[in-house]
Parts: C-alpha cells; sequence; structure tokens
C-alpha cells in the first residue's frame, strides 16, 4: 500500500467512529490551541510596552539615587544633587548629550474653594516634560525661566482640576495652595500614555528649585533624565557619566555607586526578557496537555488494534507485510493528532484575535509557535502511536482470524 491508500484508509477508519476520534482529538486540540493563544498574547503584550515606550524615545537615560531600585523609591537614598545635575549639564567633554533634565517628588497638602487634599507634587526642570511627554489640555507648562527665577506657578493635572474646581472648569490662572504657600495655575495636563495610568492626571507640577527650597518633608532629587544625540554612542555617554559622578561623589574603585544607571533600551529589552520567560513557562504548562492528549491517542489506537484484529487477520493473509500494518496505523495516529493540530491552530489564533480585541494589545501571531505546534502534534501521533502500531503488525494472522 502506498501513502496515499494509508492516509485514505486512516481517514476513513477515523471517520467510522467520528465522535470517539474527536474526544480523542480533545486533548491535542486544547494543548496546540493554549500554547498558540499564550504566544500571541505573550507577544502581543511586548509589542504593546515596546511601542508605548519608544514612544517616549530610546535616545534616554535616566539616573536615579541609592543602590537599589526599592531604595530610591523609598526615599531611602540622597545622593544625586542639583550640584550634579549642573556639572552634568556643563561638562563639556560630554558631546554627545542633548539635554539634562531633573525632577523631586514630595507629597504635600493642596488647598483650593475650601478644599483640602494631600496629592504628589512633582518638582521639575522643563526638559522632563521632552522625555515623560504628558499630554497639554490648556495653557502652558513650566519654563526655564520659571526655575531659574523660582516662580510659583503650578501646572495641574486634569483629576486635580476637577477635583477643586469642578468638571469643564478653567483654572488656568487661578490661584492654588501648596503646603499653605500660593501658587498661580498656569496650565493644565494629563497622562499622555497608558503606562502611567492616571499618575500626571493626579499631579501638581512645580519648579525643581521651589520643590527643593520651599516645600516641606524630605524633598530629593528622584532622577536625573539625559538625552543623547546619537543612540548608537549611548552607552558610551552612560559610562562617562557614570565616571564624572563618581568622582564626585568621591568614590573609591572598590567603592559600588551610589546611583544607578539605566536606559529607555535597557527597561524595553528587560520587559521583553520577563514577558518571554513568562510567556514560555505557562506554554510549557499548557503543553502538559498534548501528554495528556498523546496518552488518550495511545488508548483509543489500543481499542481501534483490539476491535480490528480479525481485518489484521485478513490483511496479512492475503500478503500483507507487518510494515504495511505498522504504517497504517502510524498514520492513522498521525492523521489523527495532525487535524487536531490544525484544529488547535485554528482555534487558538481565533481565541487570540477575540483575546486581544478586549484587552486593547495588537495581535501578534508567532510563526514559530505554529510550526512548532504542527511539529509537536505530529510528534505525539508517532510516539504514543508507534506502541499500537507495532502491537497491531505482529499480530499473527491465524490468531487474528480467530479472534471473535
Amino acid at each position: 500500500m502506498d501513502i496515499q491508500e494509508l492516509i485514505l484508509s486512516a481517514i476513513q477508519a477515523l471517520r467510522t467512529n467520528l465522535s470517539r476520534t474527536l474526544l480523542t482529538m480533545l486533548g491535542i486540540i486544547i494543548g496546540i490551541s493554549s500554547v498558540i493563544l499564550i504566544f500571541s498574547i505573550g507577544q502581543g503584550a511586548v509589542a504593546y510596552v515596546t511601542h508605548e515606550l519608544s514612544s517616549f524615545g530610546t535616545n534616554f537615560f535616566q539616573i536615579n539615587p541609592g543602590t537599589s531600585a526599592i531604595g530610591s523609591i523609598s526615599g531611602g537614598a540622597n545622593s544625586l544633587t542639583l550640584d550634579d545635575v549642573d556639572a552634568i549639564r556643563n561638562d563639556t567633554s560630554l558631546t554627545n548629550i542633548e539635554s539634562v533634565g531633573a525632577f523631586a517628588m514630595v507629597s504635600a497638602v493642596v488647598s483650593a474653594n475650601d478644599t483640602d487634599k494631600t496629592l504628589l507634587i512633582y518638582g521639575m526642570t522643563p526638559e522632563i516634560l521632552e522625555m515623560l511627554k504628558p499630554e497639554p489640555v490648556d495653557g502652558r507648562f513650566i519654563t526655564a525661566d520659571d526655575n531659574e527665577n523660582m516662580q510659583r506657578v503650578a501646572v495641574i493635572g486634569d483629576k486635580v482640576t476637577e477635583t477643586f474646581f469642578g468638571k469643564d472648569a478653567d483654572p488656568v490662572g487661578q490661584k492654588i495652595k501648596i503646603d499653605k504657600r500660593t501658587f498661580k495655575i498656569i496650565g493644565i495636563a494629563r497622562s499622555g500614555s497608558v503606562l502611567f495610568g492616571s499618575f500626571f492626571d493626579n499631579t501638581v507640577f512645580i519648579p525643581l528649585n521651589v520643590a527643593l527650597h520651599e516645600i516641606e518633608g524630605n524633598v530629593r532629587i528622584n532622577e536625573i533624565d539625559i538625552s543623547v544625540k546619537d543612540t548608537n554612542l549611548i552607552n558610551d555617554t552612560m559610562e562617562s557619566v557614570t565616571t564624572l559622578l563618581r568622582d564626585r561623589h568621591n568614590l573609591k574603585p572598590t567603592d559600588e555607586n551610589d546611583f544607578i544607571m539605566s536606559s529607555a533600551t535597557d527597561a524595553i529589552s528587560t520587559i521583553q526578557t520577563i514577558t518571554n520567560l513568562l510567556t514560555l513557562m505557562v506554554a510549557a504548562i499548557s503543553a502538559i496537555s498534548l501528554i495528556v492528549g498523546g496518552v488518550g491517542v495511545m488508548n483509543i489506537m489500543l481499542v481501534s488494534v483490539t476491535e480490528r484484529t480479525r481485518e489484521i487477520g485478513l490483511l496479512k493473509a492475503i500478503g500483507a507485510l507487518e510494515r504495511d500494518i505498522l504504517m497504517q496505523f502510524l498514520i492513522e495516529s498521525m492523521v489523527m493528532t495532525g487535524i487536531g493540530g490544525i484544529l488547535g491552530i485554528l482555534l487558538g489564533i481565533t481565541f487570540a484575535f477575540v483575546v486581544t480585541l478586549i484587552v486593547g494589545i495588537p495581535l501578534v501571531i508567532v510563526p514559530e509557535a505554529i510550526v512548532a505546534a504542527v511539529l509537536v502534534s505530529m510528534t505525539v501521533g508517532v510516539v504514543f502511536g508507534l506502541y499500537p502500531a507495532r502491537r497491531a503488525a505482529r499480530l499473527s494472522p491465524i490468531d487474528a482470524l480467530r479472534y471473535e
């Protein structure tokens, strides 16, 4: 028998017990569709986050105080100063630097129209706006003159506007008190990226010098952001700035940095690595259903061998060889798992489309995952169909014909 006849014979045998065949393929379908779905969602999430981060530009890096991210966020580190910012900005040897900005954060009581609320105050230089890109709603942002002259001006988030002045209000030009000091509202802003959520919406922006010198509390430089002219030289620039800061902070060669430096490219790479690892881990767990499905295929093929014992005897009686019987049952198993794999791929792509449509991330179909799914499903057919096929091939023709 040639391959075409064997495949047609396998399809006919599977159609004879269609409901049993479909139930047997269910484990394969679920396993393959789960792997396709998980890979698609994982890569879609990576593409979405990468796009959001890239929208800020990959031409800048940031410096945070302390030796760990936790220490920096918690406020336990105070290693960065305005003098550091000025030193970086004024160093003529750092020719690849385009701009240098910094910000400080502190919680303070904000008051207006007989309403008091504790909000996050964001003291900043105007360069930060170019990197974090809050979306302007009305008025203007903080300028270099505002910062140098320590003007008590503020840009408030649109949620802050609603809290103190009501919905659809225009507070530009009005007064607001921060830490009992009066500030003039010069603009309204909101978050320009979903990565920040409503962060900018509930924040008050003031000049950095005002925040450092007039607002009470542990106000310190939380971050220095540096944009570069040539992204290909960003690592060299980071090394040069590291050397400068280590010299300024009087660190010995054996001392570790008292600041953390990272780039937008590093953040994208880290997110991609973490997401890919999680995707692979979950996909591996989902692949367990393929093993379960393979066991189901083997069980059904063993039942099929038992049910078709007389047929095997007749085939051998008319001259069929062991390899013919072996190939017949092996191809039957492979056809079953192959069809299950195709249905699983179609189902996985459909589910992925629906999920990405609901969540709002791009649909990413990974060709490698589809190829792997097909290979895995066929391999399952071979591995779990081999034993039943060999058992059928080794049946004695006389015993097979006598089987009742």
